[in-house]
This record gives C-alpha cells, sequence and structure tokens, in this order.
C-alpha cells in the first residue's frame, strides 16, 4: 500500500473520520461536513470516492448508504507527512528540523519536554 499525500478538503473528511467510529456511513460523514464548513452533500460525496480511489477508505453500500472504513490510519498518514517534510524540506535531518522550530528561542518547558523524548527514545533503543 502506497501512501499520498492528500489536499486539505480530503485531510478534512479523514480527520473526521478518524476521530469517529472505524466505520462511518455517508449519511454520517455529509451531515458533519455541512456542519462544520458548510459543504455541499455532492462536494463531500465527491472527496470520499476521491479517498477510496486512493485507498485511504473501503467502502461497502448497505441498504441506501454507503459504508466508509479506514484503511490508512491516521499515524501512518501523520508518519508518511512529517517524514516527507523532514526529507524534503531539511534533508532528513533533525538537526536542521530543530534548529528551525526553535529559532525565535525555546522555553524550558519546551526543552525539557524535547529532553525527555530523547531520552525515552535512547531507553527504547
Amino acid at each position: 500500500m502506497t501512501i499520498t499525500k492528500i489536499p486539505p478538503a480530503e485531510l478534512k473528511v479523514m480527520k473526521f473520520i478518524w476521530g469517529s467510529d472505524f466505520t462511518v456511513t455517508s449519511k454520517d460523514v455529509i451531515e458533519a461536513m455541512e456542519k462544520l464548513y458548510d459543504w455541499k452533500q455532492t462536494t463531500t460525496l465527491t472527496l470520499l470516492s476521491r479517498l477510496v480511489n486512493k485507498q485511504f477508505l473501503d467502502a461497502k453500500k448497505i441498504d441506501r448508504h454507503t459504508h466508509y472504513t479506514v484503511i490508512i490510519r491516521e499515524d501512518e498518514y501523520l508518519h508518511f507527512e512529517t517524514k516527507t517534510f523532514l526529507d524534503n524540506m531539511h534533508g532528513s535531518s533533525i538537526e536542521s528540523f530543530m534548529k528551525a522550530l526553535f529559532k525565535k528561542g525555546v522555553n524550558e518547558e519546551e526543552l525539557n519536554s524535547v529532553e525527555k523524548w530523547v531520552k525515552d527514545i535512547k531507553k527504547d533503543e
């Protein structure tokens, strides 16, 4: 399975689905997108269709509604996006990323959090 970058509108749909049950109906997604973003039904259905074509979702027609099941989990997509960003913008250098992130300074709480994260990684190795 190959993960590809998805546009912001498709990401909004996926974030809703990831935050819901493992399987949602087209009705659930349509209602949520209308309430959250004032989207029309056709817009949401188009985005769902694209996400099925990109293999982010599986679709099964049951009765009057299509049921969508997650194929690519949120943590998988987050890892893909983060790695892509790190590779493209920082040449895979965590040092470059950290320098850019904390260029305007870092407070003690943030620094402690990063230090704890690094120590936890070392423990797990």
